[in-house]
């Protein structure tokens, strides 16, 4: 909710309520051995990544990064809990408790992150039209600008429009014939 409480309210059982440091951003849950949610971990406004047990809402442990507003996370294991961390600066941390000093900046994006999710060592990351992939070590891999496709039929329209134009001032150039004004006969 806009004030930093979060809710969970599960089918059957008590309602439970937690409120945080600030407005929860983008949160991220996670499935135990059980094949249950045990855990939701919540990134929010300030920097704070916290992690909660399900259904209790008890903070299981408590992260911050530089970067302002948390806008994505995945988890790095399904065996540990470490976390990436995306910001609105377009940081990504490595978050967890067994990171050197609890959070490890790994690299800065060039802009913000939409979304972002790990696949066999590699980030790929979202940001807005555009992806990029990285590597741990934060090189890029890969990048894709999503918006050359639509500057391509831009330019197409535009030229379009050009060839129009002329082909009306050509026209409007010619010398049109006399009409004469006739009287109708009916």
């Amino acid at each position: 909710m806009d004030d930093g409480l979060i809710q969970w309210r599960p089918h059957h059982g008590t309602n439970r309520r937690m409120k945080l440091d600030a407005i929860a951003t983008v949160m991220l849950v996670l499935k135990g051995p059980s094949s249950r949610i045990e855990m939701a971990v919540v990134g929010d406004a300030h920097g704070g990544v916290t992690l909660l047990t399900l259904p209790t809402m008890e903070q299981v442990d408590k992260f911050s990064v530089e970067g302002g507003v948390v806008r994505a996370m995945c988890t790095v294991s399904s065996s540990e809990t470490s976390f990436l961390v995306a910001t609105q600066t377009g940081q990504v941390w490595m978050v967890g408790a067994r990171v050197p000093q609890r959070s490890m900046r790994l690299f800065t994006h060039d802009g913000p992150i939409t979304s972002m999710r790990l696949r066999e060592q590699t980030i790929h990351i979202q940001s807005g039209w555009n992806r990029a992939s990285y590597a741990m070590d934060g090189s890029q891999t890969t990048h894709f600008d999503g918006t050359k496709p639509f500057e391509l039929k831009a330019q197409k329209r535009a030229n379009r429009r050009a060839k129009i134009m002329e082909s009306e001032q050509r026209r409007s150039e010619q010398s049109q014939p006399l009409m004469l004004d006739l009287p109708v006969v009916a």
